[in-house]
């Protein structure tokens, strides 16, 4: 299968996504027809917004049929992180040509997915097999920054807003949690569509 990548990336190669922030960053690199994507420092706010876009154009490109989600060098996530990934699983469940799998995981991270019942919808393991292994060892070469396509205020509120109530939705006990984060968001958003 010929693999379609983003524009002057070439097979094999590895994608730079960042948030301009040496501390929270993803790479991310097509081998053997799967996206590995590596989550340096924290899974954040900064780094969901690019993430969510490399994952969508892998799925509307069909340029790789699985997707990993190396996080062993992952320090942490917090909310807006975990409620992307959710909602990232929640519709490639509907795309059965897809696998989607976070590897490597701490157990503080699988405690985090817990306790918002993330777990309940990504498939995740706390190593990596032999054949996921022998891919996250492959050297790649060639390194792109990938950045956000947007930069607006409005739309990095939206995509937190949209990951709180993935979290709500999966989960109705997060309700309570996320209230006023749900009501500030939803404020937020409304003021700056107004702008």
């Amino acid at each position: 299968m010929l693999l379609s990548l983003p524009i002057g990336v070439e097979k094999g190669s590895k994608i730079k996504m960042g948030s301009g922030n040496n501390h929270d960053n993803l790479t991310a690199a097509y081998i053997d027809h799967t996206a590995v994507i590596r989550v340096e420092g924290r899974g954040s706010f900064k780094i969901s917004p690019p993430m969510k876009q490399f994952i969508h154009h892998v799925i509307d490109t069909r340029s790789a049929e699985r997707i990993l989600i190396d996080m062993s060098d992952c320090s942490g996530m917090d909310s807006t992180f975990m409620g992307v990934l959710a909602g990232i699983a929640c519709f490639i469940k509907s795309k059965p040509e897809f696998q989607f799998k976070l590897i490597n995981l701490s157990d503080k991270n699988q405690k985090l997915l817990i306790t918002l019942g993330v777990d309940r919808v990504v498939e995740y393991s706390l190593s990596s097999s032999g054949e996921e292994q022998a891919l996250l060892q492959q050297q790649t070469r060639g390194t792109q920054t990938l950045e956000p396509e947007f930069t607006t205020k409005l739309e990095a509120a939206k995509t937190t807003l949209e990951a709180h109530e993935t979290l709500v939705d999966i989960n109705p006990e997060n309700y309570d949690k996320f209230k006023s984060v749900l009501e500030f968001l939803k404020s937020d958003v409304n003021t700056l569509n107004h702008r």
